[in-house]
């Protein structure tokens, strides 16, 4: 199957400012299936609110069609309306009808993707226009077309309904109120549901179909989690593998029946339990999001170290992602991609992350390695592996930092690889981390001092060029 060109809409000759939402929406439904009649009725003037201007060619006269298609408006074959246009049009007011289209946006179109990383955009400090988002959104793996409309006419949907500015002044700037409004959950919950594993998800996603009113039998609820994942869900321990994370995320309350398997456990959801988004969150939004992106921004620096000292080893694993975070926050660099998570295969102590940016105007590429082994050593085999990975990831940079002590032979073999290479390594250890965990900033220091090491190497590379004297 062909990659999509873009991971969002494409919204040429379609936003607020060119057309009337709800007039637009009766056309779909009015010729619905008829091509030809919509061509006509969508450029006339009860439904274009800007000029048509410039020649309307038959190419240019189809894009608000070819949008409706992919904000899910129209089928895309028999440009019947579809499900979501008819509720659109229930919808009384204007209002109602911006919110409506806007919570779909976020839901099922990236858009909170868009959002969120708009968000963690401002935080770091960095410029932000349609492009640069979307170049760093395309940086992260979330392909969105740059120098296009698309982008920018999903801002503006979302303006329609609060998210952002209604002008050009601080365009990206995100309305919180109005996010949460929209999706009726917090940052809080939104993150810790995108941080579900997949059996949790099904587990969630059975809850939401059964939408239960009163106390259910939580061992039923799995039941049909196993229909959706296609295989058995764990059955060692129902409370703490499914009820206490949505319990914790403010979904559900649970009481026990005294059995450690939890087969006679009983759920309630609360209030926040909103079925609607809910089941549109798991099944589509989460595909769309970076989880430990989205559950960084959250974290204080001192509840990352605290956690990775816990003995939950997945709430260890998720402050190891949420600390590679925080070193690519410090360096002033862009996410890429993860090439390891935290995983059980590692006891969740292991993460590898490959991450971009311009350092001394020079673009570099880094394959970040954090290990939370404090007992544990680095290991000549450990570097090897990560050298020979490099060659792969186009990384010039390998950073391992290490709550552990590092062999010799380890350093030493660094030191053959940059001898031999045009590769640069660098080896964090303990009292390094240590030193990064109480002043945040000596990170610089720290790696001008290992970049100094780093040029006293004697390349061998230009041998050749010293004999010509």
């Amino acid at each position: 199957m062909a990659r999509k060109a873009s991971d969002i809409p494409v919204g040429t000759q379609f936003s607020p400012d060119l057309v009337a939402l709800r007039p637009f929406l009766n056309v779909l439904t009015q010729h619905s299936g008829d091509r030809d009649q919509m061509l006509e009725a969508i450029w006339s003037p009860s439904v274009r609110i800007a000029p048509i201007g410039r020649d309307l060619t038959p190419r240019r006269k189809s894009l608000p069609i070819e949008a409706a298609v992919q904000y899910g408006l129209l089928e895309p074959k028999t440009h019947e309306a579809t499900d979501l246009t008819v509720e659109l049009l229930d919808t009384e007011t204007d209002d109602e009808l911006h919110d409506a289209f806007a919570r779909h946006i976020l839901l099922s179109l990236g858009g909170l993707r868009v959002v969120e990383t708009a968000q963690q955009m401002e935080l770091d400090g960095r410029r932000i226009t349609s492009d640069s988002l979307a170049e760093c959104l395309t940086d992260q793996g979330f392909r969105v077309t740059i120098h296009n409309t698309a982008i920018n006419s999903i801002r503006m949907w979302l303006a329609k309904a609060g998210v952002f500015p209604p002008g050009r002044h601080n365009a990206w700037k995100v309305n919180p109120l109005a996010k949460r409004r929209l999706l009726g959950m917090a940052d809080s919950t939104i993150a810790q549901i995108a941080w579900l594993e997949e059996d949790q998800k099904a587990y969630l996603e059975a809850l939401c179909r059964i939408d239960p009113s009163d106390w259910y039998p939580a061992a039923s609820v799995r039941d049909l989690g196993d229909r959706i994942l296609g295989r058995r869900l764990d059955r060692s321990n129902l409370p703490k593998s499914y009820l206490q994370p949505l319990q914790e995320a403010g979904l559900i309350e649970y009481r026990t029946g005294g059995t450690a398997s939890g087969k006679s456990s009983h759920l309630r959801t609360t209030s926040l339990f909103k079925r609607s988004i809910l089941h549109k969150f798991v099944q589509e939004t989460t595909r769309s999001l970076d989880p430990s992106l989205t559950a960084y921004y959250l974290r204080r620096p001192e509840d990352i170290y605290s956690e990775l000292e816990s003995p939950d080893k997945h709430v260890k694993g998720e402050a190891l992602e949420a600390f590679a975070i925080r070193i690519m926050r410090l360096l002033g660099l862009r996410f890429v991609a993860w090439r390891k998570r935290a995983a059980a295969e590692t006891g969740r102590a292991e993460v590898d992350v490959l991450m971009a940016g311009t350092v001394g105007g020079v673009p570099t590429r880094w394959q970040i390695q954090c290990k939370n082994k404090p007992g544990g050593l680095v290991t000549l085999e450990d570097i090897a592996k990560e050298v020979g990975i490099a060659l792969i990831t186009k990384a010039n940079q390998v950073l391992i930092l290490a709550n552990s002590r590092v062999t010799q032979d380890a350093r030493e073999f660094a030191r053959e690889v940059m001898k031999h290479t045009a590769l640069t390594v660098m080896i964090l250890d303990k009292d390094d981390y240590n030193t990064i965990r109480e002043f945040p900033g000596s990170i610089g220091a720290i790696l001008q001092e290992k970049a100094q090491v780093v040029q006293r190497v004697s390349r061998y590379g230009v041998d050749w060029i010293r004999n010509l004297h």
